[in-house]
C-alpha cells in the first residue's frame, strides 16, 4: 500500500522529474530501509544527527537516494588524472585530516559548512579551508544569475584549479558529485577529469546550468581560462541535456 502526502503539487517538468511524491511503502523492505537510516543517525555524531527523525519526511525516491549515498560512503578516493581527492567531510574524524596532509593535500573544501569547529580542525592540521555549501549553492539556490552567486562560483572553480584538494560532503557521495559535475561543465582545466554518477536529467538541472552559463561574463571566463574550443564543447553539453 502506498503512503501519499496530504497535498502534492505536480512538477512542471514531469518528463524529467523522478520523485513521484510517494512518502514510502508499509512493507517489510521499506521498514528495513528506514531502520537503516535510523541506525545510521544513531551512530553518526554530527550536528545533523537527528534530521531524519525531526526533519521533513522523505519521499520514497529521497529515501532510496539516501540509501545509495550511505552505501557509497568513503573516506578517501583520488580522482584519476588529478591531484583532487573526494570523500566524507571529516567533521567527526579530525585525526584523518593529518593523513590528508601526508598525501600532499593542501586544501579542504567543505561542501556542508560545519562551522568554526571544523574550520579550526582543518587549520590545526596545517591545511587551508574553503567553504562552498552545496545546499545553498545548488539545491536551495533560486538566483543563479546574481553577481554574488557567480563571483562565489568562479572562486570555487579557481580553488579546484589549484589542485592538491580534498573535497567532501556528509557522505562523500551525492553532493560531492554535484560539485564535481559543476566543475566538469565549467572548469576548462579539469574538464572530463572528474567523472561522476550524476546525470543532469532532473527537471531543474538544465535550467540551473544554463542560467549559470548565461550569467558568466567575459571577465569571469577569462579568469577561468576559457578558450573558444572549450566554450563550443560546453554549449554542446548544455544543448544535449
Amino acid at each position: 500500500m502506498k503512503i501519499l502526502p496530504v497535498t502534492y503539487l505536480s512538477p512542471i517538468f514531469k518528463s524529467h522529474y523522478k520523485d513521484d511524491g510517494i512518502l514510502g511503502f508499509d512493507d517489510s523492505i521499506s521498514q528495513e530501509k528506514r531502520n537503516l537510516i535510523r541506525e545510521h543517525y544513531d551512530s553518526w555524531h554530527t550536528p545533523y544527527m537527528s534530521i531524519y527523525e525531526k526533519g521533513h519526511r522523505m519521499t520514497n525516491y529521497q529515501l532510496n537516494l539516501h540509501i545509495s549515498e550511505l552505501k557509497k560512503r568513503n573516506v578517501l578516493q583520488k580522482i584519476e588524472g588529478t591531484t583532487i581527492y573526494r570523500g566524507q567531510t571529516l567533521v567527526n574524524k579530525p585525526c584523518y585530516l593529518y593523513d590528508l596532509k601526508k598525501k600532499g593535500i593542501e586544501m579542504v573544501i567543505d561542501l556542508v559548512d560545519y562551522g568554526d569547529s571544523y574550520r579550526n580542525a582543518v587549520k590545526d592540521a596545517d591545511l587551508k579551508y574553503y567553504k562552498y555549501n552545496i545546499y545553498e549553492k545548488w539545491w536551495n539556490c533560486y538566483d543563479f544569475s546574481s553577481r554574488k552567486y557567480i563571483k562565489e562560483f568562479v572562486k570555487f572553480l579557481k580553488k579546484m584549479q589549484e589542485g592538491n584538494i580534498y573535497i567532501g560532503c556528509q557522505y562523500g557521495a551525492n553532493d560531492t558529485d554535484i560539485a564535481l559535475m559543476l566543475n566538469d561543465f565549467f572548469n576548462p582545466l579539469l574538464e572530463d577529469k572528474c567523472p561522476t554518477t550524476i546525470t543532469p536529467n532532473d527537471s531543474d538541472f538544465p535550467i540551473k546550468l544554463n542560467s549559470i552559463y548565461d550569467a558568466l561574463k567575459k571577465s569571469d571566463k577569462k579568469k577561468l581560462g576559457w578558450t573558444k574550443e572549450f566554450e563550443q564543447r560546453l554549449i554542446k553539453k548544455l544543448i544535449s541535456i
